[in-house]
């Protein structure tokens, strides 16, 4: 007994063990990409649905295939009569013989088992419970996929924050080096009010954008907190930039219609609406089965036997019922037009996708590069109008000009640089590309 309390202890811990210390990994500590996909995907609900749908499209296909099981019943009864029934036959020895036909207190027993030969309907009926199993698994990875990117672009922006409240606080050294720099031409007489005031400004500017900052990096990790479950304080480990697929636009797009996950599901939908319209032809086609009954009664009769059998092969054919299956094919004719339309409409619509995709990434990567030099240029101008600052060719509105300047182009070279990362993630995300996890089993 203490052996196998032991080994529930163990089994316990195993179970438990790696939720703990995901948590306590994550409280208050680095957390990389990973740890966030997989604490998304142990903690979203919208996770623990899908395998409940999957649970459920396994259930149908059982209960598809027990259109061709046998059916068991079983029946019995205690009839309570006013009088016995009963006469005397004479036997073959001269004697007579008590016949009851109905006994006072007649007991009956009976077991019937009916079973399919052939039902037609059970045909497009099993295939379509296997494909919506089907089609279950794969609409559980396309949502799987959907969260993992929704983790992924949430994790991108902190990172992302974190460089702009960096950039905001270069942006307040700038101006407090401003500052400093009027002050002490203001001391030595070589200045006048108006450009303390002017830095002072800038530097009440760049205090604001630093809170600022802050607030934005807060509301970024409370988003990717929700996603994944983590508890208080935390940080992120830098991320390396994405990597784009490549290929021409052709090539993209045709790589999008054979992996993306959404449009699979909905194929496998349009097979499965066209499989209802012939499971609405089957039901002309004539059911066979057959029936066996054995029955017991205390009353004997006239065989002299309390139990009997039978064995029944039958057949029913339902010629015309009102013209309701005219109406039914009818409709599920409109379904399957309506559901090759839904394919060819998400066709169009993920070649759009990707297309506009690539456009994005195209003009991302010019943006980056620009902002880059713009970065550049205007350090090297503030670099300029600082030293002519300082020797007086230069006014303090020169001076206010440049850092206001040089502070845009920190910032924008940071928002460049999240829209090119976010750009690449809905490339690959447009084409199908699947996020993989070592450990983790597809729905």
């Amino acid at each position: 007994m203490k052996a196998y309390r032991i080994g529930w202890l163990f089994f316990a811990m195993a179970w438990l063990l790696p939720g703990v210390l995901a948590a306590q990994q994550a409280e208050g500590r680095e957390v990389d990409l990973e740890t966030a996909h997989r604490m998304a995907l142990a903690q979203n609900h919208d996770m623990k649905n899908i395998v409940e749908t999957v649970k459920q499209a396994e259930i149908l296909v059982y209960k598809a295939w027990t259109i061709l099981m046998p059916n068991l019943i079983g029946s019995g009864s205690v009839t309570v009569n006013e009088d016995e029934v009963a006469m005397q036959m004479p036997s073959s020895d001269g004697s007579a013989r008590k016949i009851v036909i109905q006994d006072k207190v007649q007991q009956s027993l009976g077991i019937t088992a009916n079973m399919a030969l052939f039902n037609a309907r059970s045909i497009p009926l099993i295939l379509n419970a296997y494909d919506n199993r089907h089609m279950a698994r794969v609409t559980g990875r396309h949502q799987r996929n959907e969260l993992l990117f929704a983790v992924t672009a949430a994790y991108y922006t902190i990172a992302s924050n974190e460089e702009a409240l960096k950039a905001a606080e270069d942006d307040l050294v700038t101006a407090q080096e401003f500052l400093k720099l009027a002050q002490s031409k203001l001391a030595v007489g070589q200045g006048v009010r108006i450009d303390v005031l002017r830095a002072e400004l800038e530097v009440v500017e760049a205090e604001k954008q630093v809170q600022n900052a802050q607030d934005a990096l807060k509301l970024a990790k409370t988003s990717l907190a929700y996603l994944t479950g983590l508890k208080g304080d935390y940080e992120i480990v830098a991320p390396a930039s994405p990597e784009a697929v490549t290929g021409g636009l052709d090539d993209l797009q045709q790589k999008a219609l054979r992996d993306r996950l959404d449009l699979k599901s909905t194929r496998i939908q349009k097979v499965m609406v066209g499989r209802d319209e012939t499971e609405t032809w089957t039901k002309w086609v004539p059911l066979f089965d057959v029936t066996y009954q054995w029955n017991w009664n205390s009353a004997a009769g006239f065989s002299g036997q309390k139990d009997s059998w039978l064995l029944i092969f039958g057949a029913s054919w339902n010629l015309f019922e009102g013209g309701s299956k005219f109406a039914e094919l009818a409709e599920r004719k409109s379904i399957s037009r309506q559901s090759r339309n839904q394919v060819n409409k998400l066709i169009l619509s993920i070649k759009e996708e990707v297309e506009k995709a690539l456009l994005e990434l195209e003009k991302s990567r010019r943006n980056v590069n620009i902002a880059e030099k713009q970065a550049e240029l205007a350090n090297e101008q503030f670099r300029l109008v600082q030293k002519q600052f300082k020797i007086g060719l230069a006014t303090s509105l020169d001076m206010r000009e440049a850092t206001t300047a040089l502070s845009k182009a920190r910032l924008n070279q940071v928002i460049e640089s999240l829209m090119h990362d976010m750009a690449v993630l809905s490339l690959n995300k447009s084409v199908g590309e699947y996020y993989s996890l070592a450990g983790t089993a597809d729905p």
